[in-house]
């Protein structure tokens, strides 16, 4: 009986540790930008093609961006965020 109970151990803390581990290697998901947008736009860049990413300020652009661009649509004011954040 105690041979039982000893396997039971063993195997809730295999599966445990298997849960840490994969659980550990799961990619972060990218938090959503923190710029509160009163108007709305959306960021263009060269490497995202054919793509309208969410967002409002060039903060909000992906960091790997290239040459994005911020579009305002209450005004429809364009703004090149590679040199606002330079």
């Amino acid at each position: 009986m105690a041979s039982m109970k000893l396997l039971s151990l063993t195997c809730i803390l295999l599966l445990l540790s298997g849960l840490i581990v994969f659980g550990s290697a799961a990619a972060p998901a990218e938090p959503p930008c923190p710029v509160v947008c009163i108007q709305g736009g959306y960021i263009t860049c060269d490497n995202y093609p054919c793509q309208k990413l969410d967002g409002c300020a060039c903060e909000c652009a992906p960091k790997d961006g290239i040459n994005c661009v911020l579009h305002l649509l209450a005004t429809g004011d364009t703004f090149n965020c590679s040199s606002a954040q330079a």
